[in-house]
Parts: structure tokens; C-alpha cells; sequence
């Protein structure tokens, strides 16, 4: 059991210096969902049409990025004239920069606060209070104002680590004196990286969890979506990885493994970049609709609006970020609530310890690897919950499966075939219409089937099957909604799954 505890000075310190912002709880604002739907929001009239998958060339893979994003810097200057204010679009989403290189000195203009001037430059209020060695936030015109660059912030954040260091030796001590029977404890190893922010409780709670989920996720064993919390799925996939490795995952004596260890602890910090917005929508989800007391309303896409997008990029940075690390996006809120606006670059984010799945490279070629007589792959389908599949007799990935459609269903033995890269969808709603003037739902992670579709046949039959194999919207519903497509998987999982797959490799269904 672990004590909450207030942090000390020196932890305070080192908070502050790495990004946190005063106070060091800072509330998010909550997003209102409604009931969940039975179908895929915006496809409730279509689910049921036929839909054609067609591929998409590499080159209308994302979003054009070329926007500005910096925000202005209000330079050191001699003159008391305050600095213009630079123009901008209103739908443009402005990026904070990182601190300046070497130290500035900033002198105080009229309006201006340390609020003000933190934001221009990239720092913190507390960075620049501690730096400049202010008691308070008040600041007078014409007085300079030291803008700590990047190897000045890093000095203060060692020197404040040192202190932490320090000071937990000091406690360990006094604490060896009072115990009468020294008891030996090692201290869990909770993040992976230098982090830029103290954890928050929330994270604490969930580490023991996240650090087998993201674990087993590393090995090919993977629960879907990584919560912290244990359920069907997860036992699903500790099952079939003790049963494939046993004894890996804990030591005799109840501890995580040497090898579980070995990848640092459960959790990393990903810093959201420029480059990263080329996969994100500009007007993200979680910002339409306006506030309501103080709630942030996130209205269901319809199908008039999936059918307009050129790409079906992610809805918000917080997507982005939780598919890329294999998360709910519930529990990526929920372990980051200092984090104000996850839509910008330089957000930063505590995320699981996992191989991220990176999907401006996820679908480089080849990808299906070439068939190995020596060692021969095959699936199996169990219960249309589950995709195992084995090198040999050696079970090598298991991963969560759903049914975009209730009742779809396989028997016997089927065949891998070949794979459709960047599906878009396409339909004219009539069966017996000839595909003239189709609706279309364009490529991208939010495709209904996702960023890759798999063709299947049944055995002995060279035709493709109407529904195949491939990713989905709905990372975290996909066992609970309907929606377009054969047999659904996390684009994570199906972008693990297809380079283990030879075109001719058997499925069977158990």
C-alpha cells in the first residue's frame, strides 16, 4: 500500500523548473460525452450499405501542415514601446515555442505581467520568478527581466534534482535511526525518461498494471487499449502470455521479472511536435461545440461531415497521442491533468512505456514479410475475440478482434491474402447501383477499417471476401459498436499483425 505523501521544498523546486505550472493540481476541463451509441457515430444510416475498400496513393497520406505555428517573441529592446501584436487567422492554433536558446533580458513595458512575458519566450511564471530570485509576481516598467535560456534551465532543474536527492537521503537516514529492524525497499521505477513533471497520484495508482500492460503490449501479447485496470481482455492476454512464457512475467516471489524491468518502468513523457499536426484535424473535437459551465461539449461527427473530409486525420491531439502510445484516451486525460490544451506542439504528455506505433512510418513496404518453410506462420480466429498467431508452435502475438458487424462469423479454415494500404471506403448506398457517384469516406486513422485492410478467402478460393481483416476508428468501443468492415483490430495491432502475415498464411477458426 502507498502513503500519500505532501511533496517536500526541493520536489516542489524541481516541478516548477521542469514546466509545471503553479499549484502544482491543476483541473482539466471535462469533456461531456453522451450515451454511448450502439453504431459508430455518423454511420448509423450506412452500416448496413455495401461498401467497396479502395487504396489511396502514399502522396494524400495526411494533412498539408505548411500554417504558420510560432508564436511571436517579444524581443529585448531599448525602447519602452510595447510590442506589436502579431495577426493571425482565428481558426489558426497557435504553438508554444521552447525557451530561448541563451538568456535574454526583457525590459517591462506598459500592460505587461510575468504571465505575459513567460508566454512570449517559451518559460514558465516559475521559471522566471525563481531565475530573477522574486518574491512575488509584481514587476514595474522599465525593470529588466532575466528570460533563462535553455543550459540555465537545466541547471536550476539538476540543481533542484540534487536537492530532492539530498533530501531523500536526509529522510532515509532519520528513518534507519527510529527502525529497529532495517527493512530493504526498493523504490519502483515509475518513468523511463527524465521527466519535465513531478507524476501525478492518478499515475501512481495505475503503475503496477500499466507496467505489465505495456509490457506484454512489447512482447505481441497486447490488451488493446491500455487503461491501468484489469478486466476480460487484459486477463485474456496475461493468460496467453504465461502460457506461451511461463514464469516470465514475475519472479518467484510475486516481483516483476527481470526482463519486465528491463524496459524502464511503465510510463515515458512524448512531447507533441510540428510534424505530428500533419495527422491531426485543425479543428479538433474536443474544442467544438463551446463551454457549458465550464464543460467542454464534444459533439458526435455525422455522415455528411465524415463524407466532406479529404482525410479522416485524428480529432484532437489527445487521440493522436493515445493511439500512438497504445492508450485509452480516457486514461491518457486521466494520468495528464496538468496538461490545459493537448492540441498544440510542445504539449507535453506522460504516456505508457510502449513501442510507439508511429504512423507516418507504419505502413513503409514491404508489408507482409516473404513465406519461411523453415518456420512456418500461421493464425487462428478464437471466438472472433481474439488473433493468435504462431511461428511454429510457438505462439509469437495475440491480440484483441471484433466483429464490425453482429453475427459475422468464420468456420473452418481461411486465407491471408494480400493487403490494401490506406483504404478509403466507397458506396452509393444501393446495392443494385452501379458505383458512378459514390459516397466516399476518405483514408486515414479514423476510417472506419483504419489504416490498413487485410483480404481474406476462404480456403480454396482465390476471391476475396467482402469483409477482411483491418483496423479501426474506435480504439477503445470496437468490442461495443457496430460499424463498416469485416473483423476490426487496433491500427496499432494491425500494423504488428500484417508484418507477421504471409500472403497464403491459414486462419483458422476455432
Amino acid at each position: 500500500m502507498m502513503l500519500k505523501q505532501l511533496p517536500s521544498k526541493s520536489a516542489w523546486m524541481f516541478c516548477v523548473l521542469a514546466g509545471c505550472l503553479p499549484g502544482m493540481i491543476m483541473a482539466q476541463v471535462e469533456t461531456v460525452k453522451p450515451a454511448m451509441p450502439a453504431i459508430e457515430p455518423g454511420l448509423e444510416q450506412v452500416v448496413k450499405w455495401h461498401w467497396q475498400v479502395e487504396p489511396t496513393a502514399a502522396a494524400d497520406w495526411g494533412l498539408p501542415i505548411d500554417v504558420p505555428v510560432e508564436v511571436p517573441v517579444i524581443k529585448p529592446s531599448d525602447s519602452a514601446t510595447p510590442p506589436k501584436e502579431t495577426e493571425s487567422a482565428p481558426a489558426t492554433k497557435i504553438a508554444p515555442k521552447g525557451p530561448p536558446a541563451v538568456m535574454l533580458e526583457h525590459v517591462v513595458v506598459k500592460g505587461e505581467s510575468l504571465t505575459v512575458i513567460a508566454r512570449a519566450n517559451g518559460v514558465t511564471v516559475d521559471q522566471l520568478r525563481i531565475f530573477n530570485e522574486l518574491k512575488n509576481d509584481r514587476i514595474v516598467i522599465g525593470q529588466v527581466v532575466k528570460v533563462p535560456g535553455e543550459n540555465d534551465i537545466k541547471a536550476m532543474v539538476d540543481a533542484a534534482v540534487a536537492a530532492e536527492k539530498e533530501a531523500a537521503k536526509d529522510t532515509s537516514k532519520a528513518k534507519a535511526k527510529k527502525t529497529l529492524t532495517p527493512v530493504k525497499e526498493v523504490a519502483p521505477v515509475l518513468i523511463a525518461t527524465k521527466p519535465h513533471r513531478a507524476l501525478p497520484p492518478a499515475a501512481w495508482g495505475a503503475s503496477s498494471l500499466v507496467l505489465i500492460q505495456a509490457f506484454l503490449d512489447r512482447q505481441g501479447f497486447s490488451i488493446g487499449p491500455i487503461d491501468g485496470t484489469a478486466g476480460p481482455i487484459y486477463d485474456a492476454a496475461y493468460k496467453a502470455f504465461e502460457k506461451a512464457h511461463p514464469g516470465e512475467l514475475h519472479t518467484p516471489e510475486g516481483q516483476p521479472s527481470a526482463a519486465m524491468k528491463a524496459i524502464g518502468g511503465p510510463y515515458v513523457e512524448y512531447v507533441l511536435t510540428a510534424a505530428d499536426m500533419r495527422w491531426i484535424s485543425p479543428h479538433p473535437g474536443s474544442a467544438v461545440g463551446g463551454k457549458s459551465k465550464g464543460k467542454v461539449v464534444e459533439p458526435l461527427p455525422t455522415f455528411e461531415a465524415l463524407t466532406h473530409e479529404s482525410f479522416m486525420a485524428y480529432r484532437s491531439g489527445w487521440e493522436f497521442v493515445a493511439e500512438r502510445f497504445h492508450a485509452a484516451e480516457s486514461f491518457l486525460r486521466h494520468i495528464n491533468p496538468g496538461v490545459k490544451n493537448g492540441n498544440v506542439p510542445g504539449a507535453v504528455f506522460l504516456v505508457p512505456n510502449v513501442l510507439p506505433f508511429e504512423i507516418e512510418n507504419a505502413l513503409s513496404e514491404p508489408l507482409q514479410p516473404a513465406a519461411d518453410p523453415a518456420a512456418p506462420i500461421s493464425a487462428s480466429m478464437l471466438g472472433v475475440r481474439r488473433l493468435i498467431i504462431r511461428r511454429g508452435d510457438v505462439v509469437i502475438a495475440s491480440m484483441p478482434v471484433s466483429s464490425a458487424r453482429p453475427g459475422l462469423y468464420g468456420r473452418k479454415i481461411w486465407k491471408i491474402l494480400d493487403v490494401v494500404a490506406r483504404p478509403r471506403l466507397a458506396s452509393t448506398g444501393d446495392a443494385a447501383a452501379p458505383m458512378t457517384v459514390p459516397y466516399r469516406l476518405a483514408a486515414g486513422p479514423n476510417n472506419p477499417v483504419g489504416i490498413l485492410w487485410i483480404n481474406l478467402a476462404k480456403s480454396g478460393d482465390p476471391k476475396p471476401l467482402p469483409y477482411g481483416l483491418h483496423g479501426t476508428s474506435i480504439p477503445g468501443t470496437m468490442m461495443k459498436q457496430e460499424s463498416i468492415g469485416g473483423f476490426r483490430m487496433t491500427n496499432w495491432d494491425i500494423a504488428r499483425a500484417v508484418r507477421l502475415l504471409p500472403v497464403g498464411t491459414e486462419l483458422k477458426w476455432e
